[in-house]
This record gives C-alpha cells, structure tokens and sequence, in this order.
C-alpha cells in the first residue's frame, strides 16, 4: 500500500529502518511511492555490487524491470548513464529520447514512455546508482517531479546502506561521534559569541552563515573556529 502523502512516505521509509525491516519490500514501497508523487507511470533502481558493476535492485513492474535490464545489456541509458557521470539527465520527447540513448531509446518510446528522469544516488559522495522515473504523459515529467524524483532516490540510498544491522559496540561508535559533533559546535558558538559579543542564539547563526560562506559541514566549520582559538590561546584546542 503506497503513502498518502510525499512526507508519510518519508516517514514510514524512516520508520522501516529503525524496525529493521525487510529492505526489498521497503524500496518496493518507496520506488511505488516515487511513481504515484512524481507522476511516473513506472520507477527502476540500479546500484553498483561489490565489483562495481551496475545491477537491478527495484521495480515497480516487469516492464520497468525489462526497460533497466536492457539499458545494462546495452551500456546505455538514462538509468545508465546517471549511475556512470553522476549527472541527472532528463529527456521530455521520443525524439530526444531516440536520438540520446538510439536503440534503448527506441525501446522505451515503444513501451509507450515519453519521458524520463534519471537522477544519481550517492552515499557521503560515492555515486552507487541511479534512479529511473518513466512518464507516459511528458507534461507530468516537470522539474517538480525530477526534484521528487531525487528525493525519494536519497531515501532510498539511506535505506540501501543503513540496511545493515550494527553491533552494539558500533552502535556506540556512532553516538558517541554524534555528541561529540555537538561538544565542538557549542565550543565554537562560545568562541564567536565571546568575539562577536553576541548570544549563543546569534552565535550560532554566525557558525551556519560561516559554515555556508565557506562551503563545509558545520562541524568541519566549528572545528576550525575552535582550532584558531587554541592557535590564538596558545593552548591545544
């Protein structure tokens, strides 16, 4: 049974991790979701296996399944060739279609799509496959329906890598990392609000513009403020 809505479906993709439940059913239900939202008529989902070669994964139906399969025979197509330049790649007629990805192309107009998305999934900047939204209608394939369409792709890559169960001992691991990110931005609004002379309110609106301005993570930003700060001091940070 698909969500009602975008944000339950999020939810409920959400709800299936923490319950560690089967990881097929959850990308069925997502893939399934990602067509009726985006207006797809039929949604594919290729990954990279362990020697880096690209495979099916999920399919809202055999001729999606078919459609997938063909492009990988055939080295060639939006799911493909997304998966491969880490690129989203859209095409909203049979000519473009045809004349973009020939003999592939062909075969998707036949199956009587008119339109695609492919859009990347990536993993802390690994690309790891791709994500294929077909449209029977092009008018449906709007940039509306490309940026739902890669939504639900970055679901669905938390889904595929956060599967594995963790031991307790990493489970652990991965707290403590977290509340350690917390210590080092409190460091940090402390240093900008002792500078700035403002609040920690203000200060951490100073950390997220500086954060922006710069183009990293917050916590590499607050890591660097809290290492000048030592540097300033002379004490380690």
């Amino acid at each position: 049974m698909t969500a009602a809505t975008a944000s339950q479906a999020f939810v409920d993709a959400a709800a299936a991790m923490v319950q560690q439940e089967d990881v097929a059913g959850t990308l069925n239900r997502l893939l399934a979701d990602c067509a009726k939202f985006s207006a797809a008529n039929a949604v594919g989902l290729l990954v990279r296996n362990g020697q880096q070669q690209l495979e099916l994964l999920s399919a809202t139906s055999h001729q999606a399944a078919e459609l997938e399969l063909y492009q990988l025979q055939h080295d060639t197509g939006p799911c493909v060739d997304a998966a491969r330049d880490g690129v989203a790649l859209s095409a909203t007629t049979d000519a473009e279609i045809t004349e973009r990805w020939g003999g592939v192309g062909e075969a998707i107009v036949a199956a009587g799509f008119h339109a695609v998305h492919a859009v990347p999934l990536r993993w802390h900047g690994r690309l790891i496959g791709a994500m294929n939204a077909f449209h029977t209608v092009p008018e449906t394939a709007d940039e509306e329906a490309r940026q739902l369409t890669q939504a639900f792709a970055d679901i669905a890559a938390v889904v595929i890598v956060q599967s594995a169960e963790l031991t307790p001992g990493q489970l652990d691991e991965r707290i403590q990392a977290a509340l350690a990110g917390r210590t080092v931005l409190e460091q940090a609004k402390g240093v900008l609000a002792q500078l700035a002379g403002v609040d920690m309110a203000a200060a951490y609106d100073l950390l997220v513009q500086r954060a922006t301005s710069e183009g990293s993570t917050l916590t590499e930003t607050a890591a660097g403020i809290v290492q000048e700060a030592g540097n300033r001091t002379g004490r380690p940070a």
